[in-house]
């Protein structure tokens, strides 16, 4: 069970810093650096199993090789060495009765031909069974039995497998679990700044905030549509207490109500389609459902009203149109750290379930599922690039931004079981996406305070940053040009690699939506670039002069510091995205 450790250390955080806050009284300070802690705990353990299962597969080729070298040298058991020939001709040679015994056995064989036979036959089975023997002992004397036996002990430990019917232990899990987990220290952080001007305890925040994640791992893990379930429960239900946890802002209540609300709903629709899909397949793994939808010619009504139900739920979970609508109003409602575990998390670990659940069930194979998914993405690129640029917003901006993005991932989603590079993409484009709501959702928190009605979320409270926050400028830039996909990014990279999917998959519909959405996205980001860079009017010469000092030799906090080192990564993956590649492509799902 070391593979759920870090879904067991989050357990065990969760409830120790409950027990803490009521019975100690632990101030936010502690509350924030326990968590911190627990986070960077189950992220090194993640890390550990990560690269103990990447090393595996090196173990299993050793072996295999080491297994080939013994095996192979063995020659037929009816094929005479050199020298056993060598001797007997020597013995026939010395021998002067040879030619006579010669004689008398070719007369003896002509006389009794079918006794000799016989008596042929049971000596060359003999030969056999000896021939044999001594294969077997050279085979472990070359060998020691022992030695393998530990090699494929040590390496069976660390196999990626199903951990129960309920999870599996993967490259691509751990992969992803270990991005949540950085985003939820990073959320730490930039909460802890959000509340420092506060003197009231904030502590239950972070208790939230660990179970959150929590359901994000989970979710991640699940390999059955129960554990699918119960991640999305324990994911979406402590959302309800972090969005309308500063309920003294203007639009927190309304906001929490609203997810709460349609997230029981979403809930709703994909249990009843889960029941519907057992009803129909009589299985609830991703790996049964995939035999027995493999094996299905033509599926029946009640598989089909199933599979269209759960996508109703998938499509609320992911804000998908036409289950957007609510979105933009959650995002501006929530604490911005919030938004931002919300745009990352709560959409990346739904998203990489379900890509686990289409790459094992081939639920893309039926005609109409495909359409609708289409269907779906070609709204969602068009909706959310069109009403983002009617938004002056900054997070509501965001918002429609992110309903476009999965409309984008939705294609890869589409092509995952025809393309191999489909995984490939995903991975790419959600570290991008993550990276670039990093960079600007951690610069709104940061000009915001948890004490004041509304954050600094209009383009009016961000117009001329950079005379102000030179650092924290350009990190922003940054990220919206990699939402744009402008080359040297690494959005471009994501956003070429789905075009590619696109046209080797023939989606013909959803590339010219791509191009189109792009061509949009590009025209409200760089009006908010623009907006950064504005120069005050009461901004004079010299005071630029000190704003060049100090975006040269300001000393940055910790969480600009995360936000620049993200703006940072952004452009090495877009100059330089080999290393990228490589990580995304050796966290490989497990093959059932």
């Amino acid at each position: 069970m070391i593979t759920l450790s870090p879904i067991f250390i989050l357990s065990i955080a969760a409830i120790v810093l409950l027990f803490l806050l009521f019975v100690v009284k632990l101030n936010t300070k502690w509350c924030a650096l326990f968590t911190v802690l627990s986070l960077a705990l189950a992220l090194s353990v993640s890390s550990f199993i990560g690269y103990q299962i990447a090393m595996h597969s090196e173990t299993i080729t050793d072996i295999s090789s080491d297994n080939m070298q013994i095996v192979t040298p063995t020659a037929p058991a009816d094929v005479q060495s050199p020298n056993q020939a060598t001797t007997e001709s020597s013995e026939d040679a010395t021998n002067p009765n040879a030619q006579d015994n010669t004689n008398d056995n070719v007369s003896d064989e002509a006389e009794n031909s079918e006794k000799e036979k016989a008596k042929n036959e049971e000596k060359q089975q003999e030969n056999d069974k000896t021939a044999a023997t001594t294969t077997t002992t050279t085979t472990t004397t070359a060998e020691p039995q022992s030695k393998i036996t530990a090699n494929e002990n040590v390496a069976s430990l660390w196999q990626a497998g199903y951990v129960t019917a309920l999870f599996t232990c993967d490259g691509y899990g751990l992969l992803y679990t270990s991005l949540i987990l950085i985003i939820s220290m990073i959320v730490c952080c930039f909460a802890y700044q959000w509340f420092k001007q506060e003197q009231t305890n904030h502590g239950l925040f972070y208790v939230i905030l660990l179970f959150t994640t929590l359901g994000g791992v989970t979710l991640v893990y699940a390999s059955h549509l129960i554990s699918l379930f119960l991640g999305i429960e324990l994911l979406s239900i402590p959302f309800v207490g972090l969005i309308g946890y500063q309920y003294t802002q203007t639009h927190s209540l309304e906001a929490a109500i609203k997810y709460m609300v349609l997230s029981a709903v979403a809930s709703a629709f994909l249990l009843m389609g889960i029941a519907f899909y057992y009803a129909a397949t009589g299985e609830l793994t991703f790996s049964g459902l995939s035999y027995q939808l493999s094996t299905v010619s033509y599926p029946s009504t009640l598989l089909l009203m199933g599979v269209c139900l759960m996508l109703v739920g998938i499509g609320f979970k992911l804000s998908l149109v036409p289950f957007q609508l609510w979105l933009p109003d959650v995002y501006q409602g929530a604490p911005t750290a919030v938004s931002l575990l919300f745009s990352t998390i709560g959409k990346v670990a739904i998203f990489c379930a379900i890509a686990r659940l289409f790459l094992l069930a081939p639920i893309v194979n039926n005609d109409t599922i495909r359409t609708i998914l289409v269907i779906m993405a070609f709204c969602s690129i068009l909706w959310g690039n069109f009403f983002a640029l009617m938004q002056s917003n900054v997070k509501r901006l965001l918002a429609y931004s992110s309903i476009a993005h999965f409309g984008y991932l939705l294609t890869a989603l589409i092509a995952v079981q025809y393309q191999v590079l489909a995984l490939e993409t995903i991975g790419v484009y959600l570290i991008g996406y993550i990276l670039a709501n990093i960079c600007l959702l951690g610069g709104v928190s940061l000009e915001s305070h948890s004490n004041e009605r509304q954050d600094h979320e209009n383009d009016v409270d961000l117009s001329g940053l950079f005379w102000r926050r030179p650092v924290l400028a350009l990190s922003m830039g940054v990220g919206l040009l990699s939402l744009a996909g402008v080359p040297l990014t690494v959005g471009f990279i994501g956003r070429f690699l789905l075009v590619l999917l696109g046209v080797t998959a023939e989606l013909w519909w959803l590339v010219g939506a791509i191009v189109v959405g792009s061509a949009l996205g590009l025209y409200f980001y760089a009006r908010l670039i623009i907006n950064l860079y504005m120069k005050p009017m009461h901004c004079s010469d010299q005071k630029f002069a000190n704003t060049i000092v100090k975006l040269k030799f300001n000393q940055l906090s910790l969480s600009e510091f995360i936000i620049a080192l993200s703006a940072f990564l952004i452009l090495l993956c877009g100059v330089y995205p080999k290393w990228l590649f490589n990580l995304v492509s050796m966290a490989q799902y497990l093959i059932p």
